[in-house]
């Protein structure tokens, strides 16, 4: 039964994936470029290609200055991110699907058939390896002497960083049609955060496993499965004593993480999550609108909607800017405060599935193709 459940969500999956980018809604046409961005390129790496399946959670991290990368394949370098020099690299056994993530000497992976594969940072040699019982597609967490998995059955596991034994595991069950995107889990302070495809995000005690907190973000709208796909976007956010989660076909909503009570609630619809700065939070909708809204009030701030139906990966502040990639391998970029476009970059023919991530003043992006690039991107003025 188990088997066939999943496999129910495999094939719902993909059939809604192809009606959403094809039969259903066109792509926007690129807006007018106005060139209001200056662009360096500082290095670029084959990492090697992200196989077919378009949503392998196989997003780049870094630690210190080493970037972490990895392929569908079982490859997986670390390159110095201020030259671009490969330190090492290491090819692993099974189809990686989720991660890398890196924290100390620790660098963290989970494969499609349910392994979890810890690496050392300084060498690549592996440390252990341990089944979790379900898929990992998207990136662990590592802090508090744990490694925390959110695997694909909806079940958040804790393995010990140093030997990969669990320590500790909180259910959640699955409905029967999901997105299959996956949540990230989010430390802080000792507290593990997980978002869930049934639209809850539940907060456990990282020492002792206990569940602290359970709270529904979203509802389904009811009438078919469909309707009720509320999965929380691949990456929450946290800041001040709140948790920022934001789910499809549902809300933005700011938690106070402390004991789960909602403080506010906006109407949107993502699947890629959420991110923030110092003053706003930033989300890609699930029909290619970029919002800004008030990280303390929620107000909507802006909304940039001239990049429909083009597969927007999460929208990341960068310097004065906002970016976002897409399916077409484009990243765009906006003015942060006002949400003017200023210009684009065309990476490659592959899609910007990940979101990407800023190392000082460098923008680091894997194109699904398998191009790790380090550019450095400014507003002409600035």
């Amino acid at each position: 039964m188990k088997a066939l459940r999943t496999g129910l969500v495999l094939t719902l999956f993909a059939a809604l994936a192809a009606c959403s980018s094809s039969n259903l809604s066109s792509p926007s046409p690129l807006p007018a470029n106005p060139h209001q961005i200056m662009v360096q390129t500082d290095w670029s790496v084959d990492v090697g290609g992200g196989g077919g399946d378009q949503l392998l959670g196989l997003a780049p991290d870094v630690g210190d200055s080493l970037i972490i990368a990895a392929s569908a394949g079982g490859r997986v370098v670390a390159v110095d991110a201020s030259n671009g020099h490969i330190e090492w690299q290491r090819h692993v056994k099974g189809q990686l699907s989720g991660g890398p993530a890196i924290a100390g000497r620790l660098i963290a992976l989970g494969t499609r058939s349910g392994e979890v594969i810890a690496l050392d940072a300084a060498t690549g040699k592996i440390k252990w390896t341990r089944q979790v019982g379900a898929p990992v597609i998207v990136s662990p967490a590592i802090g508090n002497g744990e490694v925390v998995v959110n695997t694909l059955a909806g079940n958040l596991v804790a393995l010990n960083a140093k030997t990969g034994i669990k320590q500790w595991a909180q259910a959640n069950a699955a409905p029967s049609l999901s997105l299959r995107t996956a949540t990230r889990p989010l430390i802080v302070a000792g507290v593990v955060y997980g978002g869930f495809a049934d639209g809850k995000v539940m907060a456990v005690d990282m020492a002792t496993g206990k569940q602290l907190w359970l709270k529904r973000i979203a509802a389904g709208r009811g009438g078919n499965l469909v309707a009720n796909m509320v999965d929380v976007g691949r990456q929450m956010a946290y800041a001040g004593g709140d948790l920022y989660a934001v789910t499809y076909q549902g809300n933005l909503a700011a938690v106070v993480a402390g004991n789960g009570q909602v403080v506010w609630n906006r109407k949107v619809s993502s699947y890629t999550g959420v991110t923030l700065d110092a003053a706003h939070l930033y989300v890609s909708d699930a029909v290619g609108r970029i919002h800004a809204y008030d990280l303390v009030t929620g107000v909507p701030l802006w909304t940039y909607d001239k990049l429909g139906y083009r597969d927007l990966s999460a929208a990341v502040p960068y310097g004065s800017l906002v970016v976002a990639g897409d399916r077409f391998g484009f990243l765009h970029f906006l003015d942060r405060n006002t949400g003017h476009y200023l210009g684009r970059i065309k990476m490659g023919d592959g899609a910007v599935r990940m979101a990407p991530i800023v190392v000082n003043q460098q923008l680091i992006v894997l194109g699904k193709g398998g191009e790790l690039v380090a550019y450095r991107v400014t507003a002409r003025g600035k």
